[in-house]
Protein backbone atom coordinates (compact mmCIF):
# COMPACT_ATOMS: atom_id res chain seq x y z
CA UNK A 1 0.00 0.00 0.00
CA UNK A 2 1.75 3.28 -1.12
CA UNK A 3 1.61 6.10 1.95
CA UNK A 4 -0.13 8.56 -0.53
CA UNK A 5 -3.24 6.12 0.00
CA UNK A 6 -2.35 4.85 3.49
CA UNK A 7 -2.03 8.54 4.64
CA UNK A 8 -5.26 10.37 4.46
CA UNK A 9 -7.18 7.03 5.71
CA UNK A 10 -4.35 6.48 8.78
CA UNK A 11 -1.44 8.27 9.47
CA UNK A 12 -3.32 12.03 9.26
CA UNK A 13 -4.57 12.72 12.45
CA UNK A 14 -2.89 10.60 14.90
CA UNK A 15 -3.22 11.16 18.79
CA UNK A 16 0.25 12.31 20.30
CA UNK A 17 0.16 9.73 22.80
CA UNK A 18 -0.22 6.84 20.11
CA UNK A 19 2.58 8.19 18.10
CA UNK A 20 4.66 8.74 21.51
CA UNK A 21 3.69 5.29 22.35
CA UNK A 22 5.11 4.15 19.05
CA UNK A 23 8.11 6.08 19.89
CA UNK A 24 8.57 4.60 23.42
CA UNK A 25 8.50 0.78 21.85
CA UNK A 26 11.87 1.79 20.46
CA UNK A 27 13.24 1.88 23.78
CA UNK A 28 15.65 -1.69 24.62
CA UNK A 29 13.40 -1.84 27.63
CA UNK A 30 10.62 -1.46 26.83
CA UNK A 31 9.65 -5.15 27.11
CA UNK A 32 10.04 -4.55 31.13
CA UNK A 33 7.02 -1.83 31.43
CA UNK A 34 4.56 -2.92 33.03
CA UNK A 35 1.50 -2.39 30.34
CA UNK A 36 -0.59 -0.50 32.92
CA UNK A 37 2.48 2.11 33.29
CA UNK A 38 3.05 2.45 29.81
CA UNK A 39 0.39 5.64 29.62
CA UNK A 40 2.37 7.19 32.01
CA UNK A 41 5.67 7.23 30.75
CA UNK A 42 4.13 8.24 27.35
CA UNK A 43 2.08 11.24 29.14
CA UNK A 44 5.10 12.64 31.02
CA UNK A 45 7.19 12.89 28.45
CA UNK A 46 4.46 15.05 26.01
CA UNK A 47 3.95 16.95 29.30
CA UNK A 48 7.96 17.73 29.77
CA UNK A 49 7.99 18.65 26.05
CA UNK A 50 5.20 20.66 25.89
CA UNK A 51 5.76 22.50 28.99
CA UNK A 52 9.76 23.05 27.90
CA UNK A 53 8.31 24.58 24.60
CA UNK A 54 5.78 27.14 26.30
CA UNK A 55 8.90 29.44 27.16
CA UNK A 56 9.79 29.73 23.78
CA UNK A 57 6.93 30.32 21.75
CA UNK A 58 6.68 33.04 18.90
CA UNK A 59 10.77 32.40 18.64
CA UNK A 60 11.98 30.33 15.30
CA UNK A 61 13.90 28.02 16.39
CA UNK A 62 17.30 28.96 14.52
CA UNK A 63 16.67 32.36 16.07
CA UNK A 64 16.86 30.70 19.19
CA UNK A 65 19.86 28.65 18.34
CA UNK A 66 21.87 31.93 17.46
CA UNK A 67 20.28 33.97 20.94
CA UNK A 68 21.63 30.79 23.08
CA UNK A 69 24.99 30.49 21.35
CA UNK A 70 24.22 27.03 20.28
CA UNK A 71 26.19 26.78 16.71
CA UNK A 72 24.30 24.76 13.75
CA UNK A 73 25.88 23.29 10.45
CA UNK A 74 23.95 21.70 7.50
CA UNK A 75 26.30 19.59 5.80
CA UNK A 76 26.39 17.45 2.87
CA UNK A 77 28.76 14.84 3.77
CA UNK A 78 27.21 11.69 4.65
CA UNK A 79 25.47 10.51 7.46
CA UNK A 80 25.72 7.14 7.58
CA UNK A 81 27.36 5.41 9.91
CA UNK A 82 27.90 2.08 10.29
CA UNK A 83 25.30 1.47 8.17
CA UNK A 84 22.63 3.69 10.29
CA UNK A 85 21.67 7.24 8.56
CA UNK A 86 21.60 9.90 10.58
CA UNK A 87 20.00 13.14 9.73
CA UNK A 88 20.94 15.13 12.85
CA UNK A 89 22.97 14.90 15.40
CA UNK A 90 24.46 17.51 18.52
CA UNK A 91 27.93 17.29 19.19
CA UNK A 92 28.07 17.80 23.23
CA UNK A 93 31.70 17.75 23.07
CA UNK A 94 32.29 21.10 21.34
CA UNK A 95 32.35 24.26 23.17
CA UNK A 96 29.39 25.36 23.08
CA UNK A 97 27.85 22.35 21.59
CA UNK A 98 27.42 22.13 17.69
CA UNK A 99 23.80 20.15 15.69
CA UNK A 100 25.17 18.84 12.43
CA UNK A 101 22.28 18.21 10.26
CA UNK A 102 22.70 16.14 7.10
CA UNK A 103 21.38 17.26 4.28
CA UNK A 104 21.72 14.61 2.19
CA UNK A 105 19.70 12.21 4.72
CA UNK A 106 17.23 15.47 5.16
CA UNK A 107 16.90 15.13 1.22
CA UNK A 108 14.92 11.98 1.21
CA UNK A 109 12.30 13.41 3.32
CA UNK A 110 11.17 15.57 1.48
CA UNK A 111 8.90 13.66 -0.30
CA UNK A 112 7.05 12.73 2.37
CA UNK A 113 6.63 16.54 3.63
CA UNK A 114 3.25 17.50 1.93
CA UNK A 115 1.66 14.28 2.60
CA UNK A 116 2.12 14.19 6.25
CA UNK A 117 2.43 18.13 7.44
CA UNK A 118 -0.23 19.35 4.60
CA UNK A 119 -0.05 23.34 4.25
CA UNK A 120 2.71 23.89 6.30
CA UNK A 121 4.68 22.03 3.34
CA UNK A 122 5.41 23.52 -0.28
CA UNK A 123 8.18 23.83 -3.03
CA UNK A 124 11.12 21.36 -2.69
CA UNK A 125 13.44 24.51 -0.66
CA UNK A 126 10.89 25.79 1.28
CA UNK A 127 10.28 21.40 2.70
CA UNK A 128 14.14 20.83 3.44
CA UNK A 129 13.67 24.57 5.47
CA UNK A 130 10.91 22.75 7.47
CA UNK A 131 12.88 19.68 7.66
CA UNK A 132 15.84 21.46 9.08
CA UNK A 133 13.37 23.47 11.54
CA UNK A 134 12.28 20.16 12.59
CA UNK A 135 15.35 18.14 13.10
CA UNK A 136 17.21 21.94 14.80
CA UNK A 137 14.45 21.94 17.58
CA UNK A 138 14.42 18.20 18.18
CA UNK A 139 18.06 18.55 18.88
CA UNK A 140 17.36 22.05 20.83
CA UNK A 141 15.24 20.03 23.47
CA UNK A 142 17.96 17.87 24.11
CA UNK A 143 20.57 20.68 24.45
CA UNK A 144 17.88 21.91 27.07
CA UNK A 145 18.25 19.12 29.06
CA UNK A 146 22.18 19.03 28.72
CA UNK A 147 22.33 22.47 29.70
CA UNK A 148 20.23 22.29 32.85
CA UNK A 149 21.38 18.96 33.91
CA UNK A 150 17.63 17.71 34.10
CA UNK A 151 16.95 14.95 31.68
CA UNK A 152 13.58 13.64 30.76
CA UNK A 153 14.07 9.92 31.54
CA UNK A 154 15.42 10.87 35.03
CA UNK A 155 12.26 12.54 36.30
CA UNK A 156 10.33 9.77 36.27
CA UNK A 157 9.90 6.69 37.56
CA UNK A 158 12.83 3.85 36.79
CA UNK A 159 11.84 -0.13 35.84
CA UNK A 160 13.05 -3.11 37.45
CA UNK A 161 14.67 -4.68 35.00
CA UNK A 162 16.71 -7.67 37.18
CA UNK A 163 15.73 -9.15 40.51
CA UNK A 164 17.93 -11.85 42.47
CA UNK A 165 17.16 -12.73 45.78
CA UNK A 166 17.49 -9.00 47.81
CA UNK A 167 19.41 -7.41 44.73
CA UNK A 168 17.52 -4.96 42.30
CA UNK A 169 18.51 -3.19 39.25
CA UNK A 170 16.73 -0.44 38.33
CA UNK A 171 16.97 1.46 34.99
CA UNK A 172 15.15 5.31 33.78
CA UNK A 173 13.78 4.73 30.02
CA UNK A 174 15.66 6.88 27.63
CA UNK A 175 13.36 7.02 25.22
CA UNK A 176 10.99 9.26 27.13
CA UNK A 177 13.54 11.79 26.27
CA UNK A 178 12.54 11.41 22.68
CA UNK A 179 9.02 11.61 23.39
CA UNK A 180 9.64 14.95 25.00
CA UNK A 181 11.88 16.66 21.93
CA UNK A 182 8.92 15.13 19.34
CA UNK A 183 6.18 17.35 21.72
CA UNK A 184 8.48 20.45 21.95
CA UNK A 185 9.22 20.36 18.13
CA UNK A 186 5.91 19.74 17.52
CA UNK A 187 4.70 22.80 19.73
CA UNK A 188 7.37 25.14 18.81
CA UNK A 189 6.82 24.63 14.70
CA UNK A 190 2.97 24.41 15.26
CA UNK A 191 2.96 21.06 13.65
CA UNK A 192 0.03 19.06 12.62
CA UNK A 193 1.43 16.06 14.84
CA UNK A 194 4.18 14.92 16.50
CA UNK A 195 7.03 14.34 13.77
CA UNK A 196 8.05 11.13 13.98
CA UNK A 197 5.09 10.48 12.07
CA UNK A 198 7.03 11.50 9.39
CA UNK A 199 9.82 8.47 10.17
CA UNK A 200 6.88 6.19 9.75
CA UNK A 201 5.81 7.70 6.52
CA UNK A 202 9.14 7.47 4.80
CA UNK A 203 9.78 4.49 5.68
CA UNK A 204 6.43 3.11 4.25
CA UNK A 205 7.17 4.60 0.84
CA UNK A 206 10.65 3.22 1.03
CA UNK A 207 9.21 -0.01 1.55
CA UNK A 208 11.17 -0.17 4.59
CA UNK A 209 7.93 -0.64 6.69
CA UNK A 210 5.02 -2.90 5.61
CA UNK A 211 2.07 -0.71 5.60
CA UNK A 212 0.24 -3.38 7.64
CA UNK A 213 2.51 -3.86 10.23
CA UNK A 214 2.99 0.11 10.89
CA UNK A 215 -0.75 -0.37 11.42
CA UNK A 216 -0.94 -3.53 13.52
CA UNK A 217 1.68 -1.47 15.97
CA UNK A 218 -0.70 1.71 15.71
CA UNK A 219 -3.70 -0.41 16.39
CA UNK A 220 -1.58 -2.02 19.63
CA UNK A 221 -0.73 0.74 20.82
CA UNK A 222 -4.00 2.48 20.67
CA UNK A 223 -5.35 -0.32 23.36
CA UNK A 224 -2.37 0.19 25.64
CA UNK A 225 -2.98 3.77 25.75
Amino acid sequence: MPVQTLLPDCLSGLSDEVLGCMELRQDPLFHKIPPANIPYYVHESLQAGRLAAAAYKGHGIRELCRNNGLHYEITEASGKFHNVSFRAQIDFAKKPPEIILYASSLKGMQTVCQDVLGELSGTAETDLDLLVDIHLAHEFYHWLEYRDKVFTNEKLETIEVFKLGPFTKKSSVVQCCEIAAHAFCKELLDLPCLPNLLDYAYLIREMQLPAEEFLQQIDTCKLWI
